[in-house]
């Protein structure tokens, strides 16, 4: 039997001390890049908050239902697909601590982590 190739079950992992991503979303629009700080992985899922606001559903909009190409400057050519989705309840409430958690010297971060929009991304 041939060797399978490993398959990490935290792919996300690597972005987890990163500042900022660069999110390349492919849309019925037209492609879209958008650049995103605050958010929070657990290495299986991202979490991407946005700001509240008028569009506060501008990143639902963008991400929910499509295709997503996750990189940073931090990480090199390092890039993971996914797709976004609505947070369960319960990866709401971890997601907004854990965000709350490391961006405790910014009291702006805190807030968005706790009043802004919530998009999960999961990898495909």
């Amino acid at each position: 039997m041939p060797d399978q190739p490993h398959v990490s079950r935290a792919p996300f992992a690597p972005f987890d001390g990163v500042l900022m991503l660069r999110l390349d979303t492919e849309t019925p629009a037209g492609d879209r890049t958008y650049y995103v700080t605050p958010f929070v992985t657990d290495g299986e899922r991202m979490f991407v908050f946005d700001e509240p606001g008028d569009r506060s559903d501008a990143l639902e909009a963008l991400l929910i239902g499509n295709r997503t190409a996750i990189s940073s400057a931090t990480t090199g050519g390092l890039s993971i697909g996914a797709i976004g989705r609505n947070p369960t309840p319960v990866e709401e409430a971890w997601a907004r601590d854990a965000c709350s958690a490391r961006f405790f010297y910014d009291q702006a971060l805190q807030d968005l982590a706790q009043l802004g929009g919530l998009v999960t991304l999961h990898p495909v």
